[in-house]
């Protein structure tokens, strides 16, 4: 969330080293202590790994920029739009299974008195959703993306829907336009055809299935976790878990509410690079991942940023914000590299050259 498309795109440190359980490349480490030690007040957490093998997890800083306690390995870090790629793979197994298509209208599946698509809506496909190619505005007005009501994120998805798309598109489908609300219907098409909430059917497949425990929604709550911060009148200050302004609204979900640990992060993008080698059929096909990562616009495929990075081969990714966290997840396949970087305060700049810094650092290593 936060996320523009054409944006360039823990404990405290002690002794100058950053905390981990295991052993690390000390190329990368260097790298990671350096960006860490140059904002002691915020968190950083990263995570990589080589093929199959255990991420490799470090973290440093403090929970709140004025104390209260450390970040640990296990401390989960919101990831913004990085949930993009959790929805669009959701809906790419919807389709594996048989149970809707990508290429199919909306109309398909939201129809009757409860759906009163304009045409020009009934009209758009998965795939233009995930794409951000549909011509839906980014996002629902202010006040709604400010009020918190007593409603199931579910609920409140058709609701914000329900008041635009009686009205035609307002943009013309197949020119790149950044949208949340794309996938924020994307997740109502699911939860019609599943009978199943977004938050469900992401916990049910990825959070259980997969075992990424760490998995949630909105700000992390855990006792460990860092506080996301915000600026206010030019000065960070921590915003508790459950603060109303610590999240964007609930029904924002399928565009970017997940929160996880860094070493979670780090294998959900392990499976998407198994399954495009084709060794996690039972996750997606290769043919299927494969679509996940093939462009529809210039460098945008379903739920991930397409570019080729000098130095470092192909490069899949995606990062996230809600303006009051930053994270990145890449994956470099030639490489057969996972790398995820995330900080507890929205250093867009800081975090992805942390990201691009420790990936050369391995991939040189590695040589």
């Amino acid at each position: 969330m936060g996320n523009r498309f054409a944006q360039v795109f823990g404990a405290v440190l002690l002794g100058c080293l950053p905390h981990w359980g295991v052993a690390q490349d000390a190329s990368a480490a260097d790298v990671f202590s350096q960006v860490a030690q140059k904002a002691p007040k915020q968190a950083f957490g990263a995570a990589y790994s080589f093929g199959a093998e255990a991420p490799q997890v470090m973290v440093a800083g403090p929970r709140t920029r004025d104390g209260g306690g450390t970040v640990q390995p296990d401390s989960p870090f919101h990831i913004g739009s990085i949930s993009k790629s959790f929805t669009a793979t959701l809906m790419m197994q919807l389709d594996q299974e048989g149970r809707l298509s990508l290429t199919a209208p909306i109309g398909t599946y939201l129809k009757g008195a409860k759906y009163p698509l304009h045409p020009t809506w009934a009209a758009l496909t998965l795939e233009q959703l995930l794409s951000h190619t549909a011509g839906l505005k980014a996002n629902a007005p202010m006040r709604e993306m400010t009020q918190r009501r007593a409603e199931t994120p579910a609920e409140g998805r058709v609701r914000i829907l329900s008041a635009l798309w009686q009205d035609p598109v307002p943009h013309r489908a197949g020119k790149s336009r950044y949208s949340n609300l794309g996938y924020v219907l994307a997740g109502v098409v699911a939860e019609e055809v599943t009978g199943q909430s977004w938050e469900e059917q992401i916990q049910a497949r990825f959070g259980r299935k997969l075992g990424l425990h760490s998995l949630g929604f909105g700000a992390p709550d855990a006792a460990n976790a860092p506080l996301g911060h915000v600026g206010i009148l030019g000065v960070k200050k921590p915003l508790a878990a459950d603060a109303p302004e610590a999240d964007n609204p609930a029904w924002i979900g399928p565009a970017g509410t997940i929160h996880m640990t860094m070493g979670d992060l780090a294998r959900w993008g392990q499976v998407h690079l198994q399954a495009c080698k084709g060794a996690a059929p039972r996750f997606l096909s290769a043919a299927n991942c494969q679509r996940l990562w093939t462009p529809v616009s210039k460098n945008y495929g379903l739920g991930w940023i397409l570019e080729e990075k000098n130095g470092l081969g192909p490069k899949r990714w995606h990062n996230g914000s809600n303006n009051r966290w930053f994270a990145v997840l890449a994956i470099y396949p030639e490489r057969d590299l996972v790398v995820a970087t995330a900080s507890n305060h929205a250093t867009a700049q800081r975090v992805t050259k942390l990201e691009d810094k420790m990936a050369r650092a391995l991939v040189a290593g590695a040589r």
